[in-house]
């Protein structure tokens, strides 16, 4: 014999039947099987979406570390007016970035 509890769902009776109460545990334990399995795929996709995003912010640090000063003349020559003086500087900054990547490749 079950009752009703006050969240609306059944309850067993205190002289509740061993098959019952078994049933209810299988289900019980059935259930928690299945949201540890569902919170390990979770942690495991989120594990994997944070690798993604430190190998994107690995990628966009080695670009800019690499490319700083050509995409900073860039952006100069995009908020300047004047324009062959921004070339100039532009040309000695590429001669010299040109100068550091050969001097840093001789060492390796």
């Amino acid at each position: 014999m079950t009752s009703t509890s006050p969240a609306g769902g059944p309850v067993p009776s205190r002289r509740g039947q061993p098959a019952e109460l078994r049933q209810r545990r299988e289900a019980l334990v059935m259930r928690a099987a299945l949201e540890r399995a569902a919170l390990r795929d979770a942690t495991q996709d989120l594990q994997i979406a944070g690798d993604r995003v430190a190998r994107i912010a690995l990628t966009a640090v080695t670009l800019i570390r690499r490319y700083w000063l050509p995409l900073g003349l860039i952006a100069a020559a995009t908020f300047s007016r004047r324009v062959r003086p921004l070339l100039r500087i532009a040309r000695t900054g590429l001669v010299v970035w040109q100068a550091v990547r050969l001097l840093r490749d001789a060492r390796r």
